[in-house]
């Protein structure tokens, strides 16, 4: 047993002498898209990639809404597993966000869907929605 711990020791000993990862060779994001990072030996560098400044903000991305939902009932996390498995399955709901805690989801939709389509997914499994907002 002793004998194995010290080649367990011995090796993790080894291993932090190596350098596996070097930072200096990642690439840095920025609000506009990635830049490289090159590494002098007393100041960073940034330079930007030619294709940041040609970028277009997608007219599609900016059509999501959200909805929030007080929902009753909701006990531990496997109720709340249970309604955003039971939201997220409705046609147009792109995330949900569920609290068991708050008794609420907020649902992120990216097209329009009645407050109907919801509340009937969310009684389907049994639960109470007292509103949508």
């Amino acid at each position: 047993m002793s004998l194995s711990s010290f080649f367990v020791v011995t090796n993790a000993l080894r291993l932090n002498l190596l350098d596996v990862h070097n930072p200096s060779r990642d690439k840095k994001r920025t609000a506009k898209g990635t830049a490289d990072v090159k590494d002098n030996k007393e100041t960073k560098d940034i330079v930007f990639n030619d294709d940041d400044a040609n970028i277009q903000n997608d007219p599609e991305e900016e059509k999501t809404m959200e909805k929030t939902m007080t929902i009753e009932g909701m006990m531990c996390m496997h109720c709340e597993a249970r309604v955003k498995k039971a939201l997220e399955a409705v046609d147009g709901v792109e995330s949900a966000d569920v609290s068991h805690e708050e008794n609420r989801a907020v649902v992120t939709l990216n097209k329009e869907v009645p407050d109907e389509v919801l509340k009937e997914a969310v009684e389907a499994q049994d639960y109470v929605v007292k509103g949508i907002e």
